[in-house]
């Protein structure tokens, strides 16, 4: 495999302004999303795609900070095709466990149900439920899963030192926690109580650390930001949601196999190639102090592919 290594040279002050800036730009952004919550689709829909758009410009700054690539993190050109190619296969995989399911449990399933289980984000846009999937597979998922899995988990790793698994698996479950605050602000925005808020914390952390789970066995930002939208929209031939029962048991299951499954055999298929997710991951500072040298007070600047 790779010995290929991830350096950054941030240290812990920019993974903490990183965090700090997150917050402050959502926190920010709230009475603007109450200002605009009546104004038409089309303002409500560039008010999301500008939330967006400042929050990656975070992850850029940080990155650029940190003399990292973006490209290390999985978001290349090479990257896309594999991603795009296992994230088919898995909603394929998807769909048919979902008509057998459907076929021996009697309940509904067709194409049609394609447009109906997929929701819509704003009314009063140009094909509501087509601009609601893009959304969120091209924007909500690639920018949370850059930010929290490419750029701070990997970053949180860094810093703690090496990639033995129990240092792997703090990281992931750090960067978990922090997505799951991130959520709190626009749950309260939406009228959510104190108990609602925590609840969404705990729930949208345990999704994090599945997704957190997947980069590290892919490294590929593109194959985990699809699987986040797909998850925010679900646009299956079966609505499984509706199920109850062993149906739905059956289900779920269904889908943590095919989502380990398509993981587990992108790595297979990414071994020994410039796609392999065998990447070290180190802090600058601490790898110098490490071999006895001095530790610079500057960080240097770098370019982003």
């Amino acid at each position: 495999m790779s010995s290929r290594e991830i350096t950054f040279r941030g240290g812990t002050r920019t993974a903490l302004g990183f965090v700090t800036a997150f917050a402050l730009v959502l926190i920010g952004l709230m009475p603007v999303k109450e200002a605009v919550s009546d104004s038409s689709a089309m303002v409500q829909l560039a008010f999301e795609f500008g939330k967006f758009g400042l929050l990656g410009g975070i992850g850029l700054v940080a990155l650029r900070r940190e003399g990292v690539r973006i490209a290390d993190l999985g978001l290349s050109s090479r990257h896309l095709p594999p991603a795009v190619v296992t994230f088919g296969g898995a909603w394929v995989a998807l769909n048919l466990v979902g008509v057998g399911l459907a076929a021996v449990t009697a309940n509904q399933w067709g194409l049609g149900l394609l447009r109906e289980t997929t929701p819509t984000l704003l009314d009063g846009v140009l094909a509501p439920r087509l601009t609601t999937l893009l959304f969120y597979l091209v924007v909500v998922g690639m920018v949370e899963e850059f930010l929290f899995r490419g750029y701070f988990q990997t970053k949180v790793i860094a810093l703690l030192g090496d990639d033995t698994r129990p240092r792997v698996a703090l990281g992931v479950v750090t960067a978990s926690v922090v997505f799951g605050l991130g959520h709190v602000p626009g749950a309260l925005v939406a009228g959510a109580s104190v108990r609602g808020a925590i609840s969404l914390v705990a729930i949208t952390a345990l999704s994090g650390i599945a997704f957190g789970t997947l980069y590290e066995a892919t490294r590929n930002v593109y194959f985990v930001g699809l699987l986040h939208g797909l998850g925010d929209t679900w646009p299956l031939v079966v609505d499984w949601q509706s199920w109850s029962g062993s149906a739905l048991g059956a289900y779920l299951v269904g889908v943590v196999v095919i989502y380990v499954a398509a993981a587990l055999l992108y790595r297979c298929w990414a071994v020994e190639t410039d796609l392999t997710p065998a990447v070290g991951r180190q802090e600058w500072g601490r790898s110098i102090s490490a071999s006895g040298g001095a530790v610079p007070t500057e960080t240097p600047d770098s370019g982003s592919e």
